[in-house]
């Protein structure tokens, strides 16, 4: 049997979005159900500053009443030991882990440092929800990696599309021209009559500037605002979801 297909232990996986509502949550969620249903151990870790909704969303199993703030609170010496994590994880269905921030603290660099290096001593896999914000100074462990995906969500309007500019420019001036190669921007349709906007447009403007365009089509599951259940998502948006994988290992890997 071949080894399941995803990026390296030691490399996050980076979703942010154009403006909110882009679709950075439920694109986490979706790549971490799909390596968590390859066999993968993977972590979606919130990474907006003051909290967000990803275990609200996601944790159809088990909903942790445990935060970041508390988990790095309670570890000693910046180490996070195996019971505090399992503590504050939440469950997908899938079985893909989730910290998610209650609020109460804004985030800071040393989180994501304790955070990485612990799902590193354990070479579990993470996709961090970022938001719509790249440029936060606590943002920068996860930054320095030279090969870390980056996933742009944008909605299918043309006001997201505009707006895509300044989000591409971001992503180039903080990464580099390679950290743009890296960006796979993610179309999600949020109408349920149909593609509102050509996204032939945008593939002839960005041209070869990012690695690829992926696009996740209108699903009533995610419409409904219901906490995801990875089963009752729509067959393509499945695949869709495969797809946007499938992209982030290659261009992570170049």
């Amino acid at each position: 049997m071949s080894k399941p297909t995803w990026v390296k232990p030691a490399v996050p996986v980076l979703v942010t979005g154009v403006c909110g509502g882009s679709g950075c949550t439920t694109t986490t969620l979706g790549l971490a159900n799909v390596a968590a249903t390859r066999g993968i151990s993977i972590v979606g870790v919130e990474a907006n500053p003051a909290g967000g909704d990803l275990a609200d969303r996601g944790a159809d199993a088990v909903l942790s009443e445990i935060g970041i703030e508390q988990l790095i609170t309670s570890v000693r010496g910046g180490i996070i030991s195996d019971e505090a994590f399992i503590q504050a994880s939440s469950h997908t269905g899938t079985n893909a882990r989730l910290l998610h921030r209650l609020g109460t603290t804004l985030a800071r660099e040393a989180d994501y440092v304790a955070i990485e290096d612990y799902l590193r001593s354990r070479r579990a896999s993470a996709v961090y929800d970022i938001g719509h914000r790249l440029q936060p100074s606590y943002l920068a462990p996860l930054l320095k990696s030279s090969l870390a995906p980056v996933i742009l969500t944008v909605p299918c309007r043309v006001d997201a599309f505009n707006r895509m500019r300044s989000s591409l420019e971001s992503i180039g001036n903080l990464l580099g021209d390679a950290g743009l190669k890296r960006t796979v921007v993610t179309i999600s349709n949020q109408a349920a009559e149909g593609w509102p906007v050509d996204i032939g447009v945008l593939e002839r403007y960005l041209g070869d500037k990012i690695w690829s365009i992926e696009q996740i089509p209108y699903d009533q599951h995610l419409g409904s605002g219901v906490v995801i259940n990875y089963e009752e998502l729509a067959p393509a948006t499945i695949a869709a979801y495969e797809k946007l994988a499938a992209a982030a290992v290659a261009a992570s890997e170049g």
